[in-house]
């Protein structure tokens, strides 16, 4: 990976609180360009052989261009998703610092972890959590802003369509 950028892990998997196999990885790299990204998509597709693959440059909402590979493929026999995004140093520091401020919280309020990652569960169980329904964010802000400490409260406060 350091051939594209230098990794840094964020989200769930860095703060111990990954309820499925999910990795989200911002790159700091701010030489990429449309042809590195296809040359990064041949090596997915090559090497991990998605069975759904995404990749993309954008716009984000501060008008800086970022990049975007997301995938998902079996590995040792279990399914996998993979966002890595092309960040600048000051999108990565927003990022770690949002990870260490919800690491803080929860070690500040014995018990959230778990009822964090019980939350999370459920709502994979119900085919509640994911992209366009409730994310991990939604679930930090009930527990450790909220109060909330189960699936059924949070369905009843926050509905989404």
């Amino acid at each position: 990976m350091q051939k594209i950028g230098e990794p840094h892990i964020i989200g769930s998997y860095k703060m111990d609180m990954m309820a499925w196999n999910d990795l989200d990885i911002d790159i700091l790299n701010t030489k990429m360009d449309v042809s590195k990204l296809y040359q990064l998509t041949g090596y997915i597709i090559h090497t991990f052989h998605p069975f759904w693959y995404e990749a993309k440059e954008e716009v984000n909402d501060e008008g800086k261009t970022v990049w975007f590979h997301g995938f998902e493929a079996i590995i040792d026999g279990e399914k996998w998703n993979f966002d890595l995004w092309f960040f600048d140093q000051e999108a990565i520091d927003k990022a770690e610092n949002c990870c260490n401020r919800i690491m803080e919280r929860v070690r500040q309020q014995p018990g959230s972890r778990e009822c964090i990652m019980k939350m999370k569960k459920e709502l994979l169980e119900r085919d509640l959590y994911g992209f366009y329904q409730y994310s991990s964010m939604d679930v930090y802000k009930a527990v450790l802003e909220q109060g909330i400490h189960d699936v059924k409260e949070l369905l009843e406060r926050y509905q989404k369509k």
